[in-house]
């Protein structure tokens, strides 16, 4: 069985590198099987040309609709359809379909991530339900509840690959999904591409490029959804820790896309916006790794963040929550601090501090060989032989 050689079928919104880490994570996973011999189809909205491959088939879902809630329900149907007409060894879903024989999660609980975007809307619960409310007022909200009502209560249940226990005690907690059908297996990290070879060859230069000095120590924050990933939190943390080291001391590097005029302005009413850099989402993300000094995650929601262990895998320490699947893999205090509240920006301030007073050479080999046993190669070999093994 070992040497068999498999057809594979993954179904995802979509298969492009720019539409996140779960399409980062699918698009290497599908060029592992293909080096590996086995032929491999994709069925998504858009990616026809990500890659190109003799073993490799796409099969574009044609979804014609403005409103979004009714794309993703054609998108759905559509897409059972077109898997339906073919015969797979295995078929896995990282989105929203019902027609598989592996469910992987990528993005968490529905439910669970809308709880949590829930409590990042605000502080006060006036706040908290209005969001609720108008959140449920959205169709597309509400056909994702149904899904995945449906994606946990089909029989037989599919086998559910978890990219962490967050998720998977979230499937227990709303689902009832029992532990029998649950499979751990954390995200990968590219080791050829993150690593400290990549933080000695990249360190300087970008430094530069941003105007970090040598003597100063440079925060790093990397998301899309700035709300939910705790940037207000980051840039009062960065206040705290500006007050007690200097503001000359220090740089904050905030990497992706949102609104960043509104957070530039908080930063200004914090007194901190002459430290801080911001930069729309950058294709050379390591080299901004390589020139950090700790990255600081304080999102409310994160399935496995893919973010975290790159920045490991480069030696630089994190702090983030555990609402963040990846503190898992965390050394608390060792290769980062993982906190239990993302409101509380003076734990956060408290974990930057940690480490920006040790040695970082030391700190940083400690964070890089943490990510030994988390190379791609060795998650997508586990993922092979779970695939074999169902069959």
């Amino acid at each position: 069985m070992r040497g068999r050689k498999l057809k594979i079928a993954f179904n995802i919104d979509h298969f492009r590198p720019d539409k996140g880490g779960a399409e980062r994570y699918l698009i290497d996973l599908v060029t592992f099987l293909l080096d590996n011999g086995h032929e491999v189809h994709v069925f998504a909205m858009d990616g026809e040309q990500t890659i190109q491959h003799e073993r490799f088939t796409f099969h574009r879902v044609g979804v014609l609709t403005w409103f979004r809630w009714l794309r993703s329900l054609c998108f759905v149907i559509k897409s059972s359809k077109m898997i339906g007409a073919h015969c797979f060894d295995i078929v896995q879903v990282l989105g929203k379909n019902l027609t598989m024989d592996i469910f992987q999660p990528h993005g968490g609980s529905h439910r669970a991530s809308f709880r949590q975007n829930i409590i990042a809307s605000g502080e006060s619960k006036i706040t908290r339900l209005f969001y609720a409310f108008f959140r449920l007022l959205d169709p597309k909200q509400v056909l994702f509840f149904v899904i995945e009502w449906l994606q946990f209560h089909r029989k037989p249940l599919p086998e559910i690959l978890i990219i962490s226990k967050m998720i998977g005690n979230d499937l227990k907690r709303y689902y009832r999904v029992p532990d029998e059908k649950m499979h751990l297996i954390y995200n990968g990290v590219d080791l050829s591409r993150f690593s400290l070879e990549c933080r000695r060859r990249y360190r300087c230069d970008t430094r530069g490029l941003l105007g970090v000095e040598k003597t100063q120590k440079l925060l790093f924050f990397v998301g899309h959804n700035f709300k939910l990933k705790g940037l207000r939190y980051f840039l009062e943390a960065v206040k705290i820790v500006a007050d007690k080291k200097g503001t000359n001391t220090l740089r904050a590097c905030v990497v992706g896309s949102g609104n960043k005029k509104r957070f530039e302005k908080y930063a200004t009413g914090l007194g901190v916006k002459e430290c801080c850099i911001f930069s729309p989402s950058v294709a050379n993300i390591e080299q901004y790794y390589a020139a950090a000094d700790v990255l600081v995650q304080p999102t409310f929601y994160d399935p496995c963040s893919l973010a975290v262990l790159e920045a490991l895998a480069c030696g630089v320490p994190v702090v983030t929550t555990r609402f963040n699947g990846a503190g898992e893999l965390i050394e608390q205090g060792e290769t980062g601090v993982v906190v239990d509240n993302p409101r509380d920006s003076n734990a956060i301030a408290q974990g930057i501090l940690h480490f920006i007073e040790a040695d970082a050479e030391i700190v940083a080999m400690r964070a890089s060989a943490s990510m030994n046993l988390y190379g791609i190669d060795k998650i997508f070999q586990r993922i092979l032989d779970f695939y074999k093994s169902e069959l």
